[in-house]
């Protein structure tokens, strides 16, 4: 999937606060509800650059969501308007249009599937550097850049007993840029991707499962001038999903991926693994934990901010640790933190490995979710997040705060 996070933490704060929201209606119900919502980020640092300049961020989120089963068959819609407001880089306002779609769908109760499609719209960026690079103090201010990410996919399983089950599916990405500004390319970052896919899984009687997926993907990236590149990627990944108690489970990962280019000096392969915990403690606590080392193209996936011609790929190795605390029956409270260390590797340029930017970012945030209604839900959180880099100009420190209302009926 293609995704960017140049300006992530407004969305994600959100979802963070509102993840004690009603659920829909019973099931095999038709149940269709409206969502209203407001937001106040205060952030002292929204540039992401070594001095930055506060602001404060309001949004305000229209939406509904639809979900009916007919049968076999459950079809789900959500729809949603989402309006960032900037109190002094106002020159960055801008409404997403999101939605998601998907039919979980059923030819009998042992060959099943889905078909989802969704579309989700951000700001990227809204800087352009006329001197260096990689440095945002350098930077000319220009309208944001607003990138739309379509996602489409058709999957099925087929039981063929007790514990055997065939998978398979097609899918294709697109990621646009809205430039609107000439003079401030965001070059090589629009993309276009197909992938088709095929695996195995064994599930255990335990409630453990086993799968292992073969996937290829060709790609297209649509505005680079300087490489024009297209590439073709396969991977070969083995997941396991392991009940460790009846309290704990395990997900572990290992995918061998390798991606190659008309111009092979962009090539590159290696292994991404993971493994993510989770503990519920008691019936009012749960721990949620996760390591993950994965490679990632700095043509595209490392995001736009990062984008550079110095590099071809990222190594990153990520750790988070997220305790939650119900601690009455309308208040949750959350605590996360995450440290992730960047390398870019591979150099089509011929630069020096050993002046390769690397960096080193830490974000920790807690946040308090409570619902005195049956249909209200209030937040508040608390946030950090710095980088520390091995390349000039591009150290930051910022400190968030949020408050929100959400309805939902």
């Amino acid at each position: 999937m293609l995704t960017h996070h140049r300006y992530w933490l407004a969305p994600s704060t959100l979802l963070l606060l509102w993840s004690a929201a009603p659920a829909w209606a019973q099931k095999d119900e038709p149940a269709f509800q409206l969502n209203a919502g407001y937001s106040l980020l205060t952030d002292s640092n929204p540039r992401r650059v070594p001095a930055g300049t506060e602001d404060q961020i309001g949004t305000t989120t229209l939406g509904f969501n639809f979900s009916t089963r007919q049968s076999l068959q459950q079809f789900e819609l959500d729809l949603n308007l989402i309006d960032y407001k900037y109190q002094n880089f106002d020159h960055l306002n801008f409404t997403a249009h999101n939605y998601n779609a998907a039919w979980r769908w059923a030819l009998t109760p042992r060959m099943h599937g889905n078909l989802t499609s969704d579309r989700k719209e951000s700001l990227n960026s809204y800087f352009i550097n006329t001197d260096q690079k990689d440095s945002p103090e350098s930077s000319t201010e220009v309208p944001g850049v607003l990138r739309t990410n379509t996602n489409t996919r058709f999957d099925g399983v087929y039981e063929l007993d007790g514990v055997w089950r065939v998978l398979g599916g097609v899918s294709t990405s697109k990621l646009t840029s809205d430039q609107t500004d000439s003079t401030a390319p965001v070059s090589g970052t629009d993309a276009e991707v197909n992938s088709a896919d095929m695996g195995l899984r064994y599930a255990f009687t335990s409630g453990n499962a086993l799968t292992y997926t073969a996937r290829t993907s060709q790609g297209n990236y649509l505005n680079d001038g300087t490489f024009n590149e297209s590439f073709s990627q396969r991977d070969n990944e083995l997941r396991l999903h392991w009940i460790l108690t009846g309290n704990t489970t395990a997900d572990i990962s290992a995918a061998h991926i390798s991606r190659t280019h008309p111009d092979a000096r962009l090539d590159y392969s290696g292994l991404n693994t993971g493994v993510k915990l989770n503990w519920n403690i008691t019936g009012k606590t749960a721990l949620a934990a996760g390591w993950m080392r994965e490679l990632t193209s700095d043509r595209h996936d490392a995001g736009a901010d990062s984008y550079n011609y110095n590099s071809t790929h990222v190594r990153t190795n990520r750790f988070s640790l997220g305790p939650v605390w119900k601690a009455s029956a309308k208040t949750v409270v959350r605590l996360n933190y995450e440290v992730a260390q960047r390398d870019y590797q591979g150099s089509p340029t011929g630069l020096d490995a050993a002046t390769q930017r690397s960096d080193t970012l830490r974000n920790i945030s807690l946040a308090v979710a409570w619902q005195p209604y049956k249909h209200v839900t209030l937040g508040a959180s608390l946030q950090k997040a710095t980088r520390t880099s091995n390349v000039a100009n591009l150290d930051y420190g910022s400190n968030m705060a949020t408050v929100s209302a959400q309805f939902s009926y």
